[in-house]
């Protein structure tokens, strides 16, 4: 979904492309419009899987069975399983919050007007720092023991 996202974003001439030499053709529709359609969709999808969860609930795993642990989080989370570990449940949190807060900044930090990945080196060392740290995480998380969490503040 993200890839044809991409494509049509590209397609409509919603963004310059960052690899293109010479000058860009301007967008043929504002930025404002495609929020706004790109909102009515989100909307429609969460009433879809809002629908779809409330008539065909997914399966919640095996039944429990009292003082045992023997769960790790769906691989989305994954990541976050070893700082819970390390730091215990608020890392959660604070880790969840990091990633949302270093998202939300990059538009602040990253003002340069230049598109081309090749030009832009220092924040993609930064992005790449944070995407392999993220893998790195899941990979510890995955193949690490599952550890008792009951009882962890």
């Amino acid at each position: 979904m993200v890839a044809v996202h991409l494509l049509l974003v590209k397609r409509l001439k919603m963004a310059p492309s960052p690899f293109r030499r010479g000058p860009e053709p301007e967008p043929t529709r504002p930025f404002t419009k495609h929020l706004v359609e790109l909102g009515a969709l989100a909307l429609i999808l969460i009433g879809v899987l809002t629908i779809l969860a409330v008539l065909a609930p997914p399966p919640h795993g095996p039944a429990p069975i009292e003082g045992i642990e023997i769960t790790k989080p769906p691989w989305p989370m994954l990541w976050v399983y070893p700082i819970e570990d390390w730091v215990g449940v608020a890392g959660i949190l604070w880790a969840t919050l990091a990633i949302f807060l270093a998202l939300f900044i990059v538009p602040f930090v990253d003002r340069s007007p230049e598109r081309s990945p090749r030009k832009r080196i220092p924040m993609m060392i930064a992005a790449g720092v944070v995407v392999i740290t993220v893998i790195g995480l899941i990979v510890f998380a995955a193949v690490q023991p599952v550890a008792s969490h009951i009882g962890m503040d």
